[in-house]
């Protein structure tokens, strides 16, 4: 019975002066918006990354050429070739997928327009190791690969840059080089990854990018995928045993090639989004702290200028219990409608951002539970001095008080 007066009581207080309140609140509601927001976009990331690493269906392991050493002292490089890519996938005691990849820029034309393109050669399960759909048409066949032919598949910003349309250029000719190629398939948008998006691109069969573009044997990388149930460092050691065999490299040398696990990368682009989001999200709640301070300013002011009226209260009977009731539910219904509307406006904040970032909206039952409790529990520490200040006037001073 008591608490419910309390309530009715704040609540009167509030309306009658609403401007007040909502100018008390705002610290808080601003404090609230900005957890949430910032926790949604930290969770946001979380799962955009995790779902760029699910979408590689295992981990993807790149081997990279670098300079022979031995000694500490550099004495020559060794660049991967084909063969190698090719003794990879001979070897069966991994089970693995591999890709070379032979990459490059030229200028391509399609109609009256014309752009600079990466153009990069492949093996025809490239889409499969890098998580990649086709949207229309089809991927390369490994005899188009063979026979060196001219098709190409495309990203989908290719043809926004060549002022057309992907299905426009489906089926099409674009030349490359003055070269002419066959789009046969259109990537699906995969957005951007890291430096590089794999939208700009056009892809064509591994043999052709060889022989009819680049002219070299050579690749810039290998992809190595493995399932994520197989182990890392036994992969690592696979390969490594592998291509030291295929460039004839003796014992006590070093190797001329390096190998990147992209995943740990991954790992530790995961624990820096979870200690940024802890940092600003700290940062944040400072906010809710300092609306507390002034929720308890307020509150002060409102003990002064309510003095007539506690005095006539303990006058009719009101305990000291009752009059520190009346105002610490009024400092904590000021603080936790104003953590209801900072919830509201922060997922308002998220929703807008998940939008642009093409993100799934979602947000932590867990944070909207403690940002809402966090701010009851600010106004209930900030009201306690307010509150024992009121239930300490002397009834017969504060009835002549004016």
């Amino acid at each position: 019975m008591l608490f419910a007066e309390s309530l009715y009581s704040a609540i009167n207080a509030i309306k009658a002066n609403a401007t007040r309140s909502f100018l008390t609140s705002l610290a808080i509601i601003i404090g609230t918006a900005s957890v949430i927001a910032m926790i949604a976009i930290g969770e946001g990331a979380q799962n955009a990354l995790n779902n760029e690493i699910d979408n590689l269906g295992g981990r993807v392991l790149s081997v990279y050429a670098s300079q022979r050493k031995r000694g500490g002292v550099t004495y020559g490089s060794n660049p991967l070739i084909i063969k190698d890519a090719e003794a990879l996938r001979n070897d069966k005691k991994i089970d693995w997928k591999i890709t070379p990849s032979i990459e490059g820029s030229r200028q391509i034309k399609f109609g009256n327009n014309n752009m600079s393109a990466g153009i990069s050669g492949h093996w025809t399960n490239y889409f499969d190791i890098q998580g990649y759909k086709i949207s229309s048409g089809r991927n390369f066949t490994e005899n188009e690969n063979l026979a060196r032919k001219r098709v190409a598949v495309i990203g989908p910003k290719v043809a926004t840059e060549l002022k057309t349309s992907p299905r426009a250029m489906l089926n099409k000719e674009l030349l490359i080089s003055g070269v002419p190629f066959k789009v046969i398939g259109i990537l699906e948008s995969e957005g951007s990854s890291g430096w590089r998006s794999p939208d700009d691109n056009v892809y064509v069969p591994l043999l052709t990018a060889s022989d009819r573009i680049y002219g070299r044997k050579t690749v810039n990388s290998i992809s190595v995928s493995i399932s994520n149930d197989q182990n890392i460092e036994e992969a690592m050691v696979a390969i490594e045993q592998v291509l030291r065999r295929q460039h004839d490299i003796g014992p006590g040398v070093d190797n001329d090639f390096r190998i990147n696990d992209w995943s740990q990368y991954s790992d530790l682009r995961k624990e820096a989004t979870a200690i940024f989001t802890i940092l600003i999200t700290g940062i944040a709640g400072i906010s809710l702290l300092v609306g507390g301070i002034g929720v308890m300013n307020i509150m002060l002011v409102s003990v002064t200028e309510r003095t007539r009226e506690i005095g006539l209260r303990k006058a009719l009977g009101a305990t000291h219990k009752a009059i520190m009731m009346q105002f610490i539910v009024e400092a904590m219904l000021l603080c936790l409608l104003g953590g209801i509307v900072g919830v509201i406006l922060g997922a308002g904040m998220f929703y807008i951002f998940a939008s642009f970032q093409e993100w799934t909206f979602y947000i932590p039952l867990g944070a909207i539970i403690g940002s809402i409790t966090f701010s009851a529990a600010v106004g209930l520490f900030f009201g306690i001095w307010p509150a024992r200040r009121a239930a300490k006037l002397d009834p017969a001073l504060s009835l002549r008080y004016e």
